[in-house]
C-alpha cells in the first residue's frame, strides 16, 4: 500500500507538470481532485493496517 501511495503522489506531481501544456485547467483540476481522494483512501488504509498490527 505504501508503494501505491508513493506512486499516486508522484502521479500528482506529473499531472501538475502537464498542466497548461497538455491538459486544460479543468482537466487538471478534475484529475488532481481524484488523485487527492485516492491519496486519502490509501492513507486511511495504511493507518488502519498499522493499527491492526
Amino acid at each position: 500500500m505504501s508503494i501505491a501511495l508513493k506512486e499516486t503522489s508522484e502521479s500528482e506531481y506529473w499531472i501538475e507538470l502537464l498542466k497548461n501544456e497538455y491538459l486544460t485547467e479543468k482537466e487538471t483540476n478534475s484529475i488532481i481532485k481524484d488523485i487527492i481522494e485516492i491519496i486519502k483512501m490509501l492513507t486511511k488504509s495504511i493507518k488502519t493496517l498499522k493499527e491492526k498490527n
